[in-house]
């Protein structure tokens, strides 16, 4: 675990593994732990590379300064830090933005990217989560917006195994609570995007992902990424909804190692 300085803010970042890049971007209120299903299989094959975006987990704070490019920038001087000239991406829902806008402004520094539970603009019913989850973390604290994320990110069967433990979480403050700025500069983020128009700039071959149950990005806007990246095929996975990446780790983790293998021959 290492910091850079980037930008003029501090990322808090971790390396794992070795050979070909891979860096992932994790999504709204998140940090680098939110890959916890990924990072120990990716890293048998791949060098990678999470970190927490700024106003999150044990980066930097700063009163101003998000956007979805700035996050990209941020990405970007990450990677000249460690004197990587090319990775693949993966990026879930807003780090899925993320990487597109990362894509779409520095080409040359992207060989393959995934987006998972993610869209190219925010939708209406992102728009009301956004303000929602805003709305209760001015008004009740950041423990009152954590404890709706299940509800747009699971599955019932989720809920049927996982009841216990998502009850006693209710109304816990997170383990590193975002301040009510940075939450709200990522919410802002969010609600400005829209790579709608340089979708077809996007040289890379992508991989949209998307759960069979996801209703918060839903497959239209899965759809809008297929059809406007050059190069992009979707991948559905059965059984999850929003959260995917925790609620069929399996599955995602094996369509993503099968599509970046078909770029670098991954590290046995």
């Amino acid at each position: 675990m290492s910091t850079v300085l980037v930008n003029g803010v501090a990322l808090r970042y971790e390396i794992g593994g070795a050979g070909f890049p891979v860096v992932l971007l994790n999504g709204l209120g998140g940090n680098r732990k939110d890959w916890y299903e990924q990072v120990p299989v990716f890293s048998q094959h791949y060098q990678t590379i999470t970190y927490d975006h700024r106003g999150t987990g044990e980066s930097d704070k700063p009163e101003t300064g998000y956007s979805i490019d700035q996050f990209a920038d941020d990405c970007i001087g990450v990677l000249d830090y460690l004197g990587l000239e090319r990775a693949h991406l993966v990026g879930y829902s807003m780090g899925g933005r993320i990487a597109q806008a990362i894509a779409s402004r520095y080409p040359d520094r992207v060989a393959a990217l995934v987006l998972a539970a993610t869209a190219a603009k925010p939708n209406a019913l992102n728009l009301y989560s956004l303000k929602l989850g805003a709305y209760l973390y001015e008004n009740y604290g950041p423990s009152a917006a954590a404890s709706v994320g299940p509800l747009v990110d699971f599955t019932h069967n989720y809920f049927a195994n996982a009841l216990p433990v998502l009850v006693d979480n209710l109304g816990a403050v997170p383990e590193i609570p975002m301040p009510l700025h940075a939450f709200m500069g990522h919410v802002g983020a969010i609600e400005e995007h829209d790579t709608s128009g340089v979708l077809g700039s996007i040289r890379a071959p992508a991989l949209v992902v998307i759960g069979d149950q996801e209703w918060l990005n839903p497959l239209p806007d899965a759809n809008e990424l297929v059809e406007g990246i050059p190069d992009a095929r979707l991948q559905v996975i059965t059984g999850a909804s929003h959260g995917l990446i925790v609620e069929q780790p399996e599955q995602f983790n094996q369509c993503v190692l099968d599509f970046f293998s078909e770029y670098h021959r991954p590290v046995d």
